[in-house]
């Protein structure tokens, strides 16, 4: 196996194919490598068993993954993608027919994206933290926070007119996901039931409403000072 080198990117050690035909050979070595880890874990995640299982050879392999551990990070970084259109897939598709979209509806999508390859997704996360460089990596995107306040907000009839901050998104994406991924990785099968899924609605609603009060008293405070400067 290569030497392993410093992750900074997913590009710095992942050649993306430009190429239809290139990028369904690496989508079908991500599928492998979905199925080794369902299967065998992280122990049999091996170079040889993905060249066996995937049906290209070894050197095909590292035409685009420098090393397995860019194979893990082309999957982490598959599964936020996937996870990033079929929230926006489902909420254009509520939007489009009327539908009112609340916070439970937000949580039960990322729900659902979990709810399948249990002993996979396990082992990505297992990966991912044991990752420093991957964990710093992924926390970056903070796209799922601002969708999760701004439908909180309007679903609990609050207002506010501000974007998130990026600490703000961070840390509301971040409890949100880091949530699921420790219920699945304990194997807290939990994860499925009503009650789970209300705890994580509720900690999203509590969060914005927070925000949103906090964000109102502060309107109101320089609309006082406002009128005081008027006044004087």
């Amino acid at each position: 196996m290569r030497q392993k080198k410093p992750i900074k990117s997913i590009k710095s050690i992942v050649r993306l194919p430009k190429q239809d035909r290139s990028r369904q050979t690496v989508e079908a070595i991500l599928e492998s490598a979905f199925q080794i880890l369902e299967a065998d874990g992280l122990e049999g995640f091996k170079v040889v068993s993905l060249a066996e299982r995937s049906g290209y050879s070894v050197g095909t392999l590292y035409q685009y993954f420098d090393n397995i551990d860019a194979v893990m990070l082309a999957l982490v970084d598959a599964e936020a993608e996937r996870q990033r259109q079929t929230l926006l897939a489902t909420f254009s598709d509520m939007a489009a027919q009327g539908v009112a979209q609340r916070t439970s509806d937000i949580v039960q999508i990322m729900l659902n994206s979990f709810s399948g390859r249990r002993a996979a997704q396990k082992a990505i996360i297992e990966w991912v933290l044991s990752r420093p460089e991957v964990r710093r990596i992924e926390g970056r995107n903070t796209f799922l926070g601002q969708i999760l306040a701004s439908v909180s907000v309007r679903s609990q009839g609050l207002s506010m007119t501000r974007l998130l901050t990026p600490i703000e998104m961070f840390i509301l994406s971040r409890a949100l996901m880091n949530t699921l991924r420790n219920a699945i990785w304990s194997e807290e099968y939990m994860i499925d039931s009503p009650q789970f899924a209300q705890g994580l609605a509720d900690l999203v609603d509590g969060f914005t409403y927070q925000l949103a009060q906090r964000d109102e008293a502060e309107r109101k405070l320089q609309e006082a000072q406002r009128l005081t400067r008027r006044d004087t």
